[in-house]
């Protein structure tokens, strides 16, 4: 018998239906590399964050000597060294002083933008953030200015721009200029390095659009779960920065610390990432993304991400399961990832595709379009 909570939720799934905006996840298995079963369907992915193919590399999968948990949050027993290291070898990718790792960027973001903003301070956002740093301004009560997309705020001391690096649905980047011009009138920039962090090089190490600058954020963010193949996220900032969020910031509080396998794995993945092995990976996508970009007649690309904006949700899903019929995966983006009226696919491009699946993938493309 449905209960009054399943009535209610079940008019609302239908009414999400009905507009289009009806989501689950797909059913994957077998996955090997790019190459999965989707349902029925043998597939060829093109919209997953792996970006340098590493997630299915034998490194990261072999058995490591560590405790599978932390028993409790950090600040009680679950402080470990396996924590502490990994925490020092971050930083230093990041050219910080500290580090501070969390189980992912979503539960960092909303709790390190409320532990560091406080409610007087003068707060700009790009209008086309992620939903995590959205949801971490809201809980920090500060007044939020919006900034239309790829806009800069006017530099300021001790106002705060907050911006990802590279914008993970749009596939276009913050403008490193204006980065530099915040910090350097000692503004405060906290920047989302999600989908950018790895795919780059400085003096021989994985770096970020920031590194790769030579910008020093107050705050630099950056995720384990795409170039670096594994899961997990860590902000990067000064010693006094990091001892605040540790103390302060609730999901570190709160929460049972994060899996020490995990934070073993992690130093396999960031060998691996830059290793001779990981740079022939980085050279590979970008090859790759040149290939397809100019397949689409798409000039000057910097980015893996492509966004194919469609006239409607309908639109979006037609596209996605036309394509998908022709051995291809590619999820429909809608609303409320997206602003409304923006569907899309967006088509990611990572370094485990092969030039004949980019082709093959690009004429199809073309043909439905």
């Amino acid at each position: 018998m449905p209960t009054s909570l399943d009535r209610r939720l079940l008019d609302q799934l239908a009414e999400q239906e009905q507009l289009g905006l009806a989501r689950t996840p797909p059913i994957i298995s077998q996955r090997r590399g790019v190459r999965y079963c989707l349902g029925d369907h043998q597939v060829v992915g093109f919209c997953s964050n792996d970006y340098l193919g590493l997630a299915n590399h034998s490194l990261l999968s072999k058995p490591l000597m560590a405790p599978s948990g932390a028993t409790a949050s950090r600040l009680v027993c679950g402080d470990l060294p396996e924590h502490r290291s990994i925490e020092l070898r971050l930083a230093s990718l990041a050219g910080a002083e500290d580090a501070v790792l969390f189980p992912s960027g979503f539960q960092l973001n909303v709790s390190v933008l409320a532990a560091l903003i406080q409610p007087p301070d003068l707060v700009h956002s790009d209008a086309l953030n992620h939903a995590s740093l959205i949801d971490g301004l809201r809980l920090s009560r500060a007044n939020v200015q919006i900034l239309p997309h790829g806009q800069a705020p006017q530099p300021k001391s001790m106002a705060w721009w907050i911006t990802e690096a590279l914008f993970s649905m749009d596939g276009d980047y913050a403008d490193p200029a204006a980065l530099r011009a915040h910090i350097a009138a000692d503004g405060c920039l906290y920047l989302d390095e999600a989908h950018s962090f790895g795919l780059f090089t400085n003096d021989g190490h994985a770096t970020g659009l920031a590194g790769a600058h030579g910008i020093k954020p107050t705050a630099l963010i950056a995720t384990l779960g795409k170039s670096f193949g594994c899961a997990g996220a860590f902000v990067a900032a000064s010693t006094t920065v990091c001892k605040w969020i540790r103390a302060t910031a609730r999901s570190f509080v709160f929460s049972t610390g994060t899996s020490p396998l995990l934070a073993a794995q992690l130093h396999q993945a960031i060998s691996l990432v830059e290793s001779p092995e990981g740079q022939l990976q980085r050279e590979r996508l970008w090859a790759n993304v040149e290939q397809f970009a100019a397949q689409l007649g798409v000039p000057n690309p910097h980015s893996p991400i492509f966004r194919l904006l469609l006239p409607s949700n309908d639109a979006a899903i037609d596209l996605s399961a036309r394509l998908l019929h022709r051995g291809w995966h590619v999820q429909a983006i809608r609303p409320p990832t997206v602003p409304h009226g923006t569907s899309r696919l967006r088509i990611t491009i990572t370094a485990a595709h092969e030039p004949n699946q980019i082709e093959a993938f690009a004429t199809d493309l073309r043909t439905l379009l």
